[in-house]
Order: structure tokens, then C-alpha cells, then sequence
């Protein structure tokens, strides 16, 4: 039995602890996903927001959400020197084609700005998913390539992919989607390749003592 986050002992935070501010598209499986982290131990703080479906679900409304957030006249975060901003995307292409356009200049934004990173997982958030439990890539021809990874990941784990309990294996989704990891000639995470790993060894580096000593425990 896979063991879930209230086995966990949260900690007071470190007073020189940095804290990761997550912003992701996803209005349910992202945010659960992070969530899961954010809950595990105070030491580092997870701000996750997530987007409704009624709202700006784009690379650009995640972005402006993100500055007001964090820098706007409502925004209840000071940004310390060592803190980190995290913007989780899809490359998967909307309708007017208009993402790849917005995230090129967002991750000029992100460039120009301090400890502000951008990562992305192609086609969608499930290729992440995929590598918690599975070692090689998979490759899709179908028109829908995004329900494809979804279908997937939901075969892949006994149950579906649960956010209470898989995210425990994210060592080894580090590891697995490095090794798989392959870009274009613009930089882009190819198809069935995600840049969350990134996000995650920084994440990681904060609560692998404790995962790992759940895990000793399984």
C-alpha cells in the first residue's frame, strides 16, 4: 500500500528556506498534482493557482496571473532573493495556433526576470504523469494525441494515476523523463518529452530526505 501525505510530518519553515511559486494551466489534475507537494512539508512553500475554464486558460493569461499575483497591488507574497517562479504549460496547439507565439515571448519574460523559469511537457500534462511508473516513452499517431496520453496514464497505474499517492514516485519521474527528454531545433520539448523534471529536482531537493524515508518503509 502506497502511503499518502498525512503520514507525513509537516515542519516549521527554515527561516533561509526558498520558497517555489507554481502557477499551472490545469484547473484539476495540475493543481492536485502540486498540491500534493505543497502539503508535504512547509519548508518549502507551494503557491499553486489554477485556472477555470471561464477564465484566460492561455500561456499569456497564466503569465499576467502570475505578474499580478505576485507583484500587483493585491498580492499578499514578497518575492525573497532565492525564491523561484515555476510556469507549468502545455505545448499541445489551440485553435488559432496563437501558444507557440506566447510562449516564446513568455519565456523571454521569463529570461529578463530573477529566478523565473518556464517548463513545458509535450503534447500535454499526462506525458509527466507517464514516467512516474514507466521507463520508455510512448508514441501516439492518433488525431488526439492529448486523450491518447490521458488513456494511457490511466492504464499505466492500477486505478488511474491517483494524486494522493503516485507523486511519492517522483525520483524516479525525475530520472525517467530526463533520460527521454528531447527537444527541436527551437529548444521545444518534442513530442512525449516534458521539462517538468526541472521543476521537480528543484522541489526534490527540499524533501527527498522524507520521501525517501516513506519510501524505505513501503
Amino acid at each position: 500500500m502506497i502511503l499518502i501525505n498525512r503520514l507525513f510530518e509537516r515542519q516549521t519553515p527554515h527561516r533561509e528556506a526558498k520558497s517555489l511559486y507554481i502557477f499551472c494551466e490545469g484547473a484539476k489534475r495540475e493543481y492536485q498534482y502540486f498540491q500534493y507537494f505543497r502539503e508535504i512539508d512547509s519548508r518549502i512553500k507551494v503557491e499553486v493557482n489554477k485556472l477555470n475554464p471561464e477564465e484566460n486558460n492561455s500561456p499569456k493569461g497564466l503569465y499576467d496571473l502570475a505578474i499580478a499575483s505576485l507583484h500587483g497591488d493585491k498580492s499578499n507574497f514578497t518575492l525573497q532573493q532565492n525564491d523561484e517562479v515555476w510556469l507549468v504549460l502545455d505545448t499541445d496547439p489551440d485553435k488559432s495556433n496563437s501558444r507557440e507565439k506566447q510562449i516564446n515571448q513568455i519565456s523571454a519574460n521569463c529570461l529578463d526576470k530573477q529566478n523565473w523559469f518556464i517548463v513545458e511537457s509535450n503534447p500535454c500534462f499526462e506525458v509527466w504523469l507517464f514516467f512516474h511508473q514507466n521507463q520508455k516513452v510512448e508514441k501516439f499517431e492518433s488525431d488526439d494525441i492529448c486523450k491518447s496520453w490521458k488513456l494511457k496514464v490511466n492504464e499505466s497505474f492500477d486505478g488511474g494515476f491517483d494524486s494522493r499517492r503516485h507523486p511519492i514516485f517522483i525520483e524516479e519521474a525525475i530520472t525517467n523523463a530526463e533520460i527521454n527528454y528531447d527537444s527541436d531545433e527551437n529548444g521545444r520539448p518534442s513530442k512525449g518529452s516534458t521539462e517538468v523534471f526541472k521543476l521537480a529536482k528543484s522541489m526534490f531537493a527540499v524533501i527527498k530526505r522524507k520521501i525517501r524515508l516513506v519510501r524505505s518503509r513501503l
